[in-house]
């Protein structure tokens, strides 16, 4: 399957829909923020829940440069991590060091949707590309292993 572009935020969400309906084990995603997926719609949020809950020890780990706003845009993904943590991480990359350009989301380190830059809605989907989704994995790594904040779905207060 040759990749597929999209250049509109709807087209970008069905991408990431692909994608996530392919994933069998593991996703990850680094993005600027979730506002252009739209996860708090209800069949994405279903589907979602449906990797996470599918059990065969998948992972869904998401990397984000900005989570000041993720409670208030994102209540039904909080509720996922509150449900399934075990599944389920979120972390804000480190502010300090350097992190990607683009946007990206690893399904099993085979398929990959990749935007050109986090600024815009350019990029393409591959669902069979395992040295780019390597490549992307890699990158991915370093900044996960770096991110001194991690998101908890519970707010602790006095």
């Amino acid at each position: 399957m040759s990749a597929q572009k999209f250049d509109t935020a709807s087209a970008y969400q069905a991408a990431f829909d692909t994608l996530l309906g392919a994933a069998g084990r593991q996703l990850c995603l680094y993005e600027r923020t979730l506002d252009d997926l739209r996860l708090e719609d209800p069949a994405r949020h279903a589907a979602l829940r449906a990797f996470c809950s599918g059990g065969g020890g998948r992972r869904l780990d998401i990397l984000l440069d900005e989570t000041d706003t993720l409670r208030a845009r994102q209540p039904r993904l909080i509720g996922l991590l509150r449900d399934f943590g075990h599944v389920l991480s979120i972390r804000q990359a480190d502010p300090e060091a350097a992190r990607p350009d683009h946007g990206f989301t690893v399904a099993d380190r085979r398929g990959v949707l990749k935007r050109f830059d986090k600024q815009s809605l350019r990029g393409s989907l591959d669902l069979d590309d395992p040295h780019a989704a390597l490549l992307l994995h890699q990158e991915f790594d370093a900044p996960w292993e770096r991110a001194p904040v991690f998101v908890s779905a519970t707010t602790l207060g006095l």
